[in-house]
């Protein structure tokens, strides 16, 4: 090959080499400005919701009392990282409000349309490298059935028959819940009778002396109300006629 060939050989491999430089150079700067993806190793392992209520935390299920304001609260697990996670409350897609807790007013629980859209069905929660778990969540909202203190008979009342006498036991109660049913059980004497949704009954078998009854009455959803026991007496004044 001629000096002239040589050269040009020279010039175009200087040249090729300063291309690669320069290309590598585009490459590195491009793939520097490429953000780094979330760490897939999210030291956050799971979290779940509990409803804290009259100084009592429930679990499962989430129930609230629509009688009394609540706080829907998250737990991280493990608990070292509860204050290194941003939490996000949704109702559909609606973002309701942010925290590690979301408070329930009874104004919240006062209709079926508020609870229906002001109560979160889904949480979820944001690590600080951008890591996120999401749960669906089921709150219950309950107003418990109540009974009245007035019942027939009332404490200390004293009834004449015998023990073939059909005495009368009447009792109130009622619900915040219109369509909810309550089931009442009377025990008289320390034994338990079960009513259904029965307000009333009449029992015979109440011999002459002291007695007691009390109420117990609860709803579909489990939740109950009771009285204390009533102290009632029975006069036989047939004298066993």
């Amino acid at each position: 090959m001629s000096l002239f060939g040589k050269s040009i050989q020279r010039i175009f491999c200087f040249y090729g080499s300063l291309t690669g430089f320069a290309f590598l150079g585009v490459c590195l700067g491009a793939c520097s400005d490429i953000p780094d993806l979330p760490d897939s190793s999210s030291k956050i392992q799971d979290f779940e919701v509990y409803v804290h209520q009259s100084g009592e935390n429930t679990f499962d299920p989430l129930k609230i009392n629509s009688n009394d304001s609540a706080t829907l609260v998250v737990h991280v697990v493990p608990d070292a990282y509860q204050d290194n996670v941003r939490y996000y409350w949704y109702n559909g897609e609606d973002l309701l409000d942010s925290g590690r807790s979301y408070p329930v007013s009874t104004v919240m629980t006062a209709s079926p349309f508020t609870v229906q859209n002001f109560i979160p069905d889904h949480v979820k929660i944001i690590d600080n490298e951008g890591n996120w778990l999401e749960k669906q969540i089921s709150v219950i909202v309950n107003a418990p059935p109540e009974i009245s203190d007035i019942t027939v008979p009332a404490n200390g009342d004293t009834l004449y028959g015998n023990s073939h006498t059909p005495f009368l036991f009447t009792w109130d109660t009622w619900d915040r819940d219109e369509d909810d049913r309550i089931f009442s059980t009377i025990e008289i004497d320390g034994k338990s009778y079960t009513l259904g949704e029965l307000d009333n009954i009449r029992q015979s078998g109440l011999g002459e002396g002291e007695h007691t009854f009390r109420v117990i009455v609860e709803d579909s959803r489990g939740d109950k109300d009771s009285i204390p026991a009533r102290t009632f007496f029975v006069l036989d004044t047939l004298e066993g006629k």
